[in-house]
């Protein structure tokens, strides 16, 4: 494997970085990651709680060069490496408010066109995740660059206000916590369950407090509603901020600190419901049981779209017990690549 850093001017000058992986040998095939929301490098720094460190992108590198597949990634605009936990990133605030959606396709656009310069007859398959499942497909609907097929995980369906919303509706929280204690599936959480306690994970989520304490409807079972009064005020703040153009509020109070001209941008797009179909490469979702983030109901929900419509270019890989990075921790804690991991890969692989 060889790996090049790259500095490609977008279209208004600013100076993209990237960092190019390439295979021994001929090649064919180029993966281009397409970021997920918030500031991010060509490396993606993380540190376990062990104090072991990680680089994100070494394992796609890794994988995809050892398939012979070329591999590129880019830090998003005014993000840099730095040594502050947890994100291990410096931002440039100037440079970071043009991160903005329709910059973000034209940047995957001048990536894509500078390593089609260097290698014309390669085919080129855009990894978008999360945020990036949402700018991949503008990125072909523009039609500016040639992009062969679509691998969306973390797939977003609705627009990003919609998805927000029903994040902080309980609903982030309830899936998170299903997973750890939610046994047999049936979409709350239990007394029973949540007294087993088979994870030995209740006292760290949620204290001391009980189960009747948690079970603000008392029905009996711990659902969306019991999670989402504590977030009723972040998301009337953060829509009230996003209103008002708050920039000072979203980055003390947002965890990834997205700007309010992000979020304005993004709650004007069409969602991908009804975009998706209107394109014809081929097109693979990863999606897991407990993407507490993008929830596996999208990706239902765009698949019973395109089976409506009569088209066959969609296929939609499903995962048990997986969240939204489809596990990839497991990778970097155990050195196991998890099935949803290793069905992405050889997914690319096999186009």
């Amino acid at each position: 494997m060889k790996n090049t850093l790259l500095s490609v001017p977008a279209r208004d000058g600013y100076p993209l970085e990237a960092m190019l992986s390439v295979p021994e040998g001929d090649f064919k095939k180029l993966v281009l990651y397409v970021n997920g929301s918030g500031p991010v490098t060509y490396h993606i720094n993380r540190q376990l709680p062990d104090g072991k460190w990680f680089r994100y992108h070494d394992l796609f590198a890794e994988e995809f060069t050892r398939r012979g597949i070329a591999y590129c990634r880019y830090s998003t605009r005014g993000a840099k490496d730095g040594d502050t936990a947890p994100y291990f990133v410096d931002i440039d605030y100037d440079a970071y408010r043009t991160y903005l959606p329709h910059n973000s396709v034209g940047d995957v656009e001048c990536l894509v066109d500078a390593v089609c310069a260097e290698y014309p007859d390669i085919s080129v398959y855009l990894l978008g995740w999360s945020e990036g499942s949402v700018i991949a497909p503008r990125v072909v609907l523009n039609g500016r660059t040639k992009i062969d097929g679509l691998l969306l995980c973390g797939y977003c369906n609705e627009n990003m206000r919609d998805t927000l919303v029903w994040q902080a509706q309980g609903n982030n929280e309830l899936i998170s916590s299903r997973r750890l204690f939610d046994y047999d599936r049936k979409g709350y959480i239990s007394k029973a369950d949540f007294e087993e306690d088979r994870y030995q994970v209740r006292q760290a989520l949620f204290g001391e407090r009980t189960f009747e304490q948690l079970d603000l409807d008392g029905d009996g079972k711990l659902t969306a509603e019991d999670f989402a009064p504590r977030m009723s005020n972040f998301l009337n703040g953060i829509l009230s901020a996003i209103e008002r153009g708050d920039d000072e509020w979203t980055k003390q109070n947002h965890a990834l600190h997205l700007t309010t001209g992000w979020f304005r941008e993004h709650f004007s797009l069409e969602p991908n419901k009804t975009l998706l179909p209107r394109l014809d490469l081929p097109i693979h979702i990863f999606s897991g049981e407990y993407d507490a983030m993008t929830p596996q109901f999208y990706a239902k929900d765009i698949e019973q779209r395109f089976a409506e419509l009569g088209k066959t270019n969609l296929t939609v890989h499903y995962f048990e017990n997986h969240d939204h990075e489809l596990n990839v921790l497991r990778y970097f804690i155990k050195g196991e690549l998890p099935d949803g991991i290793k069905c992405l890969l050889e997914t690319a692989e096999s186009l």
